[in-house]
């Protein structure tokens, strides 16, 4: 398990104050906004980040939502606390259960066999709460409507849909898989819990 956290300024990386769409592993957040040209972010606007390598396996599930939830608490965000571990644990569900079977995927230009990792950048701009996970499947996530009201499976992109106020997900440019990202709403329009 590899991670980071820390304020990101305008220069982080040595680049312009944008950074950049390309993936590039540990270095930093990839900042997008919901639109289909995932206008890329400034660092300024999302200051607070944090990122986490997790194998592919069941277990990064349950390891994701108590890290994201950590670091809220880190960040003064308790109150997004349980809404961005429920949707971290939908969106790495997703994902681990995505990289299943796979080979290999690109990253950061270079190939790397056996079954890729899940990654996982959180960002905050002290109001809201940006999530962003990458798996190495090529396959868009697909929300689909239940049926089955006892289906044990499907309705995590509904949940996220839910607590979010927006999602998406885009393919990397210059590497393989995709990334799936949701926005929360901001922090004075959550109801407070227990009210």
């Amino acid at each position: 398990m590899n991670g980071g956290t820390g304020a990101v300024s305008a220069s982080h990386g040595g680049a312009s104050d944008a950074i950049s769409t390309e993936h590039r592993s540990g270095a930093g957040p990839v900042f997008h906004t919901g639109d289909e040209v995932r206008a890329v972010m400034t660092a300024s606007d999302w200051p607070l980040w944090s990122y986490l390598e997790l194998g592919a396996l069941d277990s990064a599930v349950p390891c994701a939502r108590a890290y994201a939830k950590e670091m809220l608490w880190e960040w003064g965000l308790n109150e997004l606390g349980e809404t961005v571990g429920l949707v971290v644990s939908e969106l790495v569900t997703n994902s681990v259960q995505a990289s299943k079977g796979l080979a290999g995927a690109w990253y950061g230009g270079t190939w790397r066999a056996g079954v890729p990792p899940v990654r996982l950048w959180l960002s905050s701009d002290k109001e809201r709460v940006l999530i962003q996970v990458w798996d190495g499947d090529h396959g868009m996530p697909v929300r689909r409507e239940i049926e089955d009201l006892e289906a044990e499976s499907g309705r995590g992109l509904m949940i996220v849909d839910a607590f979010c106020e927006e999602w998406g997900a885009y393919r990397p440019e210059g590497g393989s898989g995709k990334v799936i990202w949701a926005r929360t709403a901001p922090l004075q329009l959550i109801p407070a819990q227990g009210h």
